[in-house]
């Protein structure tokens, strides 16, 4: 019985400390110092927030982003059956000047692996869209000096989730990341 509380004991320390661990970096910044530099030139790591002060906004907004993506989506032949069913979700990075990086634009796995797409032909036209979007105005985070407040640009993280009903789009959902 000892040996089971000492380990039930182990674990939770375990766990207690991964978690603050991970909510003591409030800002997900991290100081960085690259080999060939010199320890007075750190370098600030650019971390995609999880919390930025403004979020990043599209030009328009949400719906404008809608209406584009339905806009922008030509609808692949071998997608139109009826009896095609589900959702494309796509994650995105937006970065500091605004732009989508293209290299980040993804349709993710679930937790075993598995592709999360519906039909290969219209993932990769969503995706293809998702690439082409315009700029955004990038999110902002605020710091604090000397009693001001600078809005600083920071990359943020997006997903889309393109609703297919009957071989359609049925609608279009959009997360960016909020500000707390």
């Amino acid at each position: 019985m000892k040996t089971i509380t000492k380990i039930l004991t182990i674990a939770l320390a375990a766990i207690c400390t991964a978690s603050y661990a991970q909510n003591s970096n409030t800002n997900n910044e991290q100081i960085l110092i690259p080999k060939n530099s010199t320890a007075d030139q750190p370098v600030i790591d650019t971390a995609i927030l999880a919390n930025p002060h403004e979020r990043a906004q599209f030009p328009g907004g949400d719906s404008a982003l809608r209406q584009y993506i339905i806009d922008n989506l030509v609808y692949p032949e071998s997608a139109k059956d009826p009896n095609l069913n589900g959702h494309v979700p796509v994650s995105f990075v937006i970065g500091k000047d605004g732009q989508i990086e293209t290299e980040r634009v993804r349709i993710p796995t679930d937790i075993g692996g598995k592709y999360r797409g519906i039909e290969p032909a219209l993932d990769a036209e969503i995706i293809r869209v998702v690439k082409s979007l315009p700029k955004f105005e990038p999110a902002y985070r605020h710091l604090y000096k000397y009693g001001e407040i600078e809005r600083v640009p920071v990359r943020t993280q997006g997903d889309i989730l393109v609703r297919i009903r009957n071989g359609q789009i049925s609608s279009v959902e959009i997360f960016i990341i909020n500000f707390r």
